[in-house]
C-alpha cells in the first residue's frame, strides 16, 4: 500500500471540515428557529483548526500543535454534541461542556512536558472521542418517532463508527506502544489518518444531511398547512402577479389554478372598490406593513361574496420584499346575518318601515343638510284615529293587515327621498326634504288624510279609520330633532282634542293652528 504524507492529510481534513462548516453555516441561516447546526458549524470549525495546527508540528511551538490542536479537536466535538443536544431539545451535559476539556488538556500538557508519553496521549484523546461520540450516538438513538430519524439514526452511525475506531486506537496505543514519532509516515499511519478523513467527511455529509432532514420537514409542514388551510390563500410577486392559490382558493372561487397563476389578484374582485382605497392598500404593502380589510370579489360564475383578507409582505434578510401572502375568509354569512340584525333593529317587523332610531338618524342627516343649503325640513307626526276599534272588534290580525295597508298608503303619497317610519302602535313619523313652501306640505298632509280614511276591505270586511297628522318645520318651528319631533307630536294632539281627521301646522311659539276641516 501507498505510504501517504501525514501533513498532507492532515491538510485534507482541514479542508474537508472547512467545507463542511462552510455548507453548515449556510443551512444554519436557513432555519427558522435555533435549532444546534450553528454550533455544528463551529465544532467543524475547530476541527478545521486543530488539523492545521497539527501539520504544522515542527514548523509551530509544541504548544500549538500538540496541546492547543488537541483541545481544539475535543472542544470541537463537545460543541458537536452541544448542538445535537439542542437540535434534540436536551438539556447540555454539563460534565462533557466543563469537566472533559480542562481533564484532557492538563493530561496532554503533562504527557507533553512533564511527563513525555506519545501513547498515553494518544489513550486520552481516543478515550475524550469515544466518550463524546457515544453521548451523542445515545442522545440521537432516544429520538424515535422525529421526523429527521433516519438522518439521524446516520449520524449515529458515523460518530459510533468514529468512536470505536478511537477507541481502538487508545486500546492498541496502550497495549503495544509505538516507538516513532507523531508525523512518522508508514502504512499504519497513513490507514489512521485516511480513515479519519473518511470518517471527518462522513460526519460532515450526514449533519448537513440531518440539518437538511429538518428544514425539509418544516417546509413540509408548512406545505401541508397551506394547502389543507380551509383559509384562501394566495402568493403573489412583488409585482402582484399570482404564484400560487391554494385548493381552498380554487374551491371557493371556482377557478383551476393555471387560471390565476401569473394573473393580478383583481380578477377575483368585483370592482366595486375605490381606486383610493386599492392605492391605499399597495402603498401600504410596499411600505412593508400588512393591510387589513374587506373584499367584494366574484367567482367564476359571477355569484358574489365578501372576504376579510390580511395582506403581508415577504421580507428577505436584507429586508427587501419579495413576495405578499393574502389570507381570505369567506364572511358573506356574517355579513348577511349583520344585515339581517341591522334591519331588524332599524325596522318595523309588522310593516318593514323604518323605526324611531332610523328615522331621527335621517332626520338628524337632513337638518345638516340643511343647514348647509339653507333649505327647509318638515315633520309629520301621524296617529290613526279609530285603529282601536279595529283591533277589539275584528282582533289583532285584522289590525296587523289595516297597518301594513296603511303603510303602504302613507309611503304611496310621498317622493322616495322622503321617510315614513312607524314608532309605535298607530303611530308613524314623515320626514319630508326640500319642500318650497307650506302648501307643498299641506297637500301633501291632505293626501294622506285622504290615503287613509278611504275604505279597507279585509278579507270581505269593510274597515274604516282616519288619521291626525301634526306637522312642524324646521327652522320656523325648532332647530333640533327631538324638539321638531315634540312640536309635531303636540301639533297632532291639539288636531285629536278638536275632532280628529285632519292636520296643524305648529306656529313659532309652540301653539298649533289648525287648517280647515276636509
Amino acid at each position: 500500500m501507498l505510504v501517504l504524507d501525514n501533513r498532507t492529510l492532515l491538510v485534507v481534513t482541514a479542508l474537508i471540515s472547512i467545507g463542511s462548516a462552510v455548507a453548515l453555516i449556510a443551512l444554519w441561516r436557513a432555519q427558522l428557529r435555533r435549532n444546534g447546526v450553528g454550533f455544528w458549524a463551529a465544532g467543524m470549525s475547530c476541527v478545521a483548526a486543530a488539523s492545521i495546527l497539527i501539520s504544522g508540528r515542527g514548523s509551530i511551538p509544541d504548544f500549538l500543535s500538540l496541546v492547543v490542536a488537541n483541545s481544539l479537536y475535543v472542544i470541537g466535538f463537545q460543541v458537536i454534541l452541544r448542538g445535537i443536544r439542542v437540535f434534540t431539545g436536551r438539556p447540555p451535559l454539563w460534565l462533557f461542556d466543563f469537566g472533559l476539556f480542562p481533564l484532557t488538556a492538563s493530561l496532554f500538557y503533562y504527557f507533553n512536558y512533564i511527563d513525555p508519553n506519545l501513547n498515553i496521549r494518544i489513550m486520552v484523546l481516543s478515550i475524550a472521542f469515544a466518550m463524546i461520540c457515544g453521548a451523542i450516538v445515545f442522545t440521537l438513538l432516544r429520538e424515535k418517532n422525529a421526523p429527521w430519524r433516519s438522518a439521524g439514526f446516520a449520524v449515529a452511525t458515523i460518530f459510533a463508527l468514529f468512536g470505536i475506531i478511537h477507541g481502538t486506537r487508545g486500546i492498541i496505543a496502550l497495549l503495544y506502544p509505538s516507538e516513532h514519532p507523531f508525523m512518522y509516515s508508514n502504512m499504519t499511519s497513513s490507514v489512521v489518518f485516511l480513515g479519519g478523513i473518511f470518517i471527518i467527511g462522513g460526519i460532515a455529509i450526514t449533519l448537513i444531511l440531518l440539518a437538511y432532514a429538518v428544514l425539509e420537514s418544516e417546509l413540509r409542514i408548512l406545505s401541508q398547512a397551506v394547502k389543507q388551510s380551509a383559509s384562501s390563500i394566495i402568493i403573489t410577486d412583488s409585482s402582484g402577479a399570482i404564484n400560487y392559490v391554494n385548493p381552498a382558493l380554487t374551491e371557493k372561487t371556482g377557478y383551476l389554478p393555471e387560471e390565476l397563476i401569473g394573473k393580478n389578484p383583481r380578477i377575483l374582485h368585483a370592482g366595486e372598490m375605490p381606486a383610493e382605497d386599492y392605492d391605499f392598500l399597495w402603498s401600504s404593502l410596499a411600505a412593508g406593513n400588512t393591510w387589513r380589510g374587506e373584499f367584494h370579489n366574484r367567482k367564476k360564475n359571477g355569484e358574489l361574496f365578501w372576504e376579510i383578507a390580511s395582506i403581508a409582505p415577504v421580507k428577505q434578510r436584507n429586508g427587501e420584499i419579495s413576495h405578499f401572502v393574502a389570507v381570505k375568509e369567506d364572511i358573506t354569512a356574517l355579513k348577511e346575518a349583520k344585515e339581517r340584525i341591522y334591519h331588524l333593529v332599524y325596522h318595523d317587523t309588522l310593516t318593514g318601515l323604518p323605526t324611531r332610531k332610523l328615522f331621527m338618524e335621517h332626520l338628524l342627516k337632513a337638518l345638516a343638510g340643511a343647514r348647509r343649503n339653507t333649505t327647509r325640513v318638515a315633520v309629520l307626526f301621524v296617529d290613526l284615529d279609530g285603529f282601536k276599534k279595529v283591533n277589539d272588534t275584528f282582533g289583532h290580525d285584522a289590525g296587523d293587515l289595516l297597518l301594513k295597508k296603511t303603510a303602504a298608503r302613507l309611503c304611496a303619497c310621498i317622493r322616495d327621498v322622503d321617510t315614513v317610519a312607524r314608532i309605535g302602535g298607530d303611530e308613524f313619523l314623515i320626514l319630508l326634504t326640500n319642500l318650497a313652501d307650506n302648501d307643498s306640505i299641506a297637500e301633501i298632509a291632505e293626501r294622506m288624510i285622504q290615503a287613509v280614511a278611504s275604505p279597507y276591505n279585509l278579507d270581505s270586511l269593510e274597515m274604516n279609520i282616519t288619521a291626525s297628522i301634526g306637522i312642524a318645520l324646521y327652522p320656523d318651528d325648532a332647530e333640533s330633532s327631538q324638539a321638531l319631533v315634540k312640536q309635531a307630536d303636540l301639533a297632532m294632539y291639539e288636531i285629536k282634542r278638536r275632532g280628529k281627521n285632519n292636520y296643524a301646522f305648529a306656529d313659532a311659539n309652540h301653539s298649533p293652528y289648525l287648517t280647515e276641516t276636509i
